[in-house]
């Protein structure tokens, strides 16, 4: 891949994984005035798990890197605008959703193709819980390590 696709596929992933964000931040009701910052959420995990993914690293492993990046930072944006950090992570977190598989474990299930909608069910789940999990260990990671993990925003006087 030259520099030059590769940075179109860059700005391709972005402006599309933002455009998602910000549409099911308008779906689920979030102030229009915090709409913009869900998309940055949503837009700065995609990047991140679809780099991941790049460098080779696995579907599990790279939607676990994308989920906390998003939970990270979602809290980033919640701190400085003193609002409650759910406003970016759910929205954020619909680009890692595994709507895809989910789809071909439903279809195989219709045409009776049980050994192929159990291998997608596996998979379902293993994402659904990398997202867990890493939503998750970005906020015991965040109790346990205040000061490392998240810069300290000055106040404005």
């Amino acid at each position: 891949m030259t520099i030059q696709i590769f940075i179109l596929k860059f700005f391709e992933q972005f402006i599309l994984s933002f455009i998602s964000a910000v549409g099911f931040a308008i779906i689920f009701q979030v102030p229009r005035n915090r709409v913009i910052y869900s998309g940055w959420a949503g837009a700065g995990g995609w990047i991140i798990y679809w780099f991941c993914l790049l460098i080779g690293m696995g579907n599990i492993i790279s939607t676990f890197i994308g989920a906390f990046s998003i939970a990270w930072i979602s809290y980033i944006i919640a701190r400085k605008l003193k609002t409650p950090a759910t406003l970016y992570n759910i929205p954020g977190i619909t680009s890692v959703v595994p709507g895809g598989t989910s789809y071909k474990m439903t279809y195989s299930l219709l045409i009776g193709d049980y050994h192929q909608a159990v291998e997608h069910g596996i998979q379902v789940i293993a994402l659904a819980g990398a997202i867990a999990g890493g939503l998750i260990f970005f906020e015991v990671a965040r109790r346990n390590f205040k000061e490392g993990l998240v810069p300290k925003i000055q106040k404005r006087r």
